[in-house]
C-alpha cells in the first residue's frame, strides 16, 4: 500500500509532464523490485530492470539507476540527458530538468547529497561530495562542486553560491 501512496504522490508531482510521470513511475517499480538495495537483486528483478532500463534510459534517455535513493514526488521536466549516479542521494519535493548530471567528481565515490524541495535547472551539473541544502536552487548551467546552504542559490560555472537572505523581523509596535 505504501508503494501505491508514493506512485499516487509522483503522478501529481509531474501532472502534465507524461515523460516524467513514466520515468519516475519506472524508477519506483524497479527501485521497489530491486530491494534491499544492500544485496545482490533478486533473479525475478532482473527482467523488471531490464525493461526499466531499455524504457527510460534507452528510450526517454533518462538515466536514474534503479538503486538510487530518491525521496517522494520527484519532478522531472523533460528529462532527456538526465544523468543520475546511483550513489547520489535525492530528498523529498526534488525538481529537475534536462541535461542535468549528478555524479562523482571523478576522484572516489563520493557523489552529491540533495536535500528536500531542491530546485535544480537545466544543464546544470553537480559532481562530489557535496550536500546542497534544503529549498536551495541550482541556476541552469551551474557547475556545482561545493556545498550550498539550505536556502541557497548557485549560479555560475564554476557556481558562485550566495547564502540565503534573512527573512526581516516585523515587531508589532513598527509596522509603518
Amino acid at each position: 500500500m505504501k508503494l501505491l501512496a508514493i506512485l499516487t504522490e509522483d503522478l501529481q508531482a509531474n501532472a502534465g509532464q507524461p515523460k516524467g510521470q513514466l520515468a519516475v513511475i519506472g524508477y519506483r517499480l524497479a527501485h521497489a523490485a530491486r530491494k534491499p538495495l544492500d544485496q545482490p537483486p533478486r533473479i525475478w528483478a532482473l527482467p523488471i530492470g531490464l525493461v526499466y532500463r531499455l524504457l527510460v534510459e534507452w528510450v526517454l534517455g533518462i538515466e536514474i539507476p534503479w538503486g538510487t535513493k530518491i525521496g517522494r514526488r520527484l519532478r522531472i521536466y523533460h528529462g532527456v540527458g538526465l544523468v543520475i549516479n546511483d550513489r547520489a542521494q535525492l530528498g523529498d519535493d526534488v525538481r529537475l530538468r534536462q541535461g542535468i548530471t549528478i555524479g562523482n567528481s571523478g576522484h572516489g565515490v563520493d557523489c552529491p547529497v540533495i536535500e528536500d524541495g531542491v530546485d535544480i535547472g537545466a544543464s546544470a551539473v553537480l559532481l562530489g561530495g557535496i550536500t546542497v541544502g534544503s529549498h536551495a536552487s541550482i541556476a541552469a548551467g551551474a557547475l556545482v562542486t561545493k556545498d550550498v546552504p539550505a536556502g541557497g542559490q548557485a549560479k555560475g560555472n564554476p557556481a558562485v553560491i550566495k547564502e540565503p537572505r534573512p527573512v526581516p523581523v516585523v515587531e508589532e509596535g513598527n509596522r509603518g
